[in-house]
């Protein structure tokens, strides 16, 4: 239990959640518009599955 939540905590793993949460608050309080995070946020989290998928072959 202690490994995978060793392996969760990388910086690619804290890069996608925070780009993740910054389109989600940016989002609700209308400071920003989402399509400009959008496109960000969907390729760091396309990115990140695409990691643990090719780590797990």
């Amino acid at each position: 239990m202690k490994e995978k939540i060793a392996k969760l905590i990388d910086v690619k793993t804290i890069v996608t959640f925070a780009l993740v949460g910054a389109v989600i608050g940016f989002t609700a309080t209308d400071r920003i518009d989402p399509e400009k995070l959008a496109s960000m946020a969907t390729m760091a989290v396309s990115f990140f599955f695409a990691v643990k998928l090719k780590d797990q072959k």
